[in-house]
């Protein structure tokens, strides 16, 4: 059985109303990916609490079936990462916040992937220019249907050739076995260092190189607090928005 039947299972079997509520909120958001779209809100946190856990034992649901129902609900980004290519949660209210806050812009992707977040900024008033080597596409073929146009460039072709025509660098899950985060840092403070870089992603943690972060200067922005309550975690992977000089 595959992982959603699964999960559409056992939470039909569980049959307790915070964990329907976590599912239908599963539910809209990979409803909208699935059919090219951002979803419009952020998800709730997932998984069982240990009220959640008694509450089901004391209905003498087996406990394998509880544990099996927590993997499932707290590996949900990895479902859909696989299905969809979509490694960052980003939703529409995201970026109506972050335009609020920022003001519409001119922005460059670096590494867009499929594009979300560069169409999440389109459609909240930002102009943007979205790149991708496209290396990755060798590797894994899931989802590879972009979401707005990509010009294919790596990272230094892609700084280099649009860079003056933007006011603000993104980046997003960059993975972290790789350096070139750290180099397009390297390149962004030797050619363009009034442009500030916009990182979604885990510090120290499951995205960008150990040297990407130490390497990175911080920028201690009231704004990110507000715009970081629009970006939610929602399992155990702690990405925020940063701004990094």
């Amino acid at each position: 059985m595959d992982y959603w039947a699964n999960l559409t299972q056992l939470t039909k079997q569980a049959h307790h109303p915070a964990l329907t509520a976590q599912y239908t909120a599963m539910q809209v958001f990979r409803d909208a990916v699935a059919q090219g779209q951002l979803p419009k809100f952020p998800l709730p946190r997932l998984g069982m609490t240990e009220a959640i856990a008694f509450d089901l034992l004391r209905e003498n649901l087996p406990l394998r079936t509880v544990n099996t129902l927590d993997h499932l609900l707290r590996n949900f980004r990895q479902y859909i990462a696989y299905h969809y290519g979509m490694w960052a949660f980003v939703q529409q209210q995201l970026f109506a916040t972050w335009t609020d806050l920022f003001g519409p812009q001119r922005y460059l992707e670096i590494a867009a992937g499929n594009g979300y977040l560069s169409y999440g900024l389109q459609q909240a008033g930002n102009q943007v220019i979205a790149t991708d080597a496209r290396t990755w596409q060798k590797e894994n073929l899931t989802g590879a249907q972009p979401l707005l146009p990509i010009h294919q460039a790596g990272e230094t072709a892609a700084l280099l050739t649009y860079g003056a025509q933007v006011d603000a660098v993104v980046m997003a899950w960059s993975p972290d076995h790789e350096w070139n985060d750290a180099a397009l840092l390297w390149q962004l403070r030797q050619h363009l260092p009034q442009l500030p870089l916009f990182v979604l992603g885990e510090r120290y943690g499951a995205t960008n190189s150990r040297l990407f972060w130490q390497l990175a200067n911080f920028v201690p922005d009231r704004r990110l607090l507000k715009l970081n309550r629009a970006f939610p975690r929602f399992d155990a992977i702690n990405d925020r928005i940063y701004l990094i000089r």
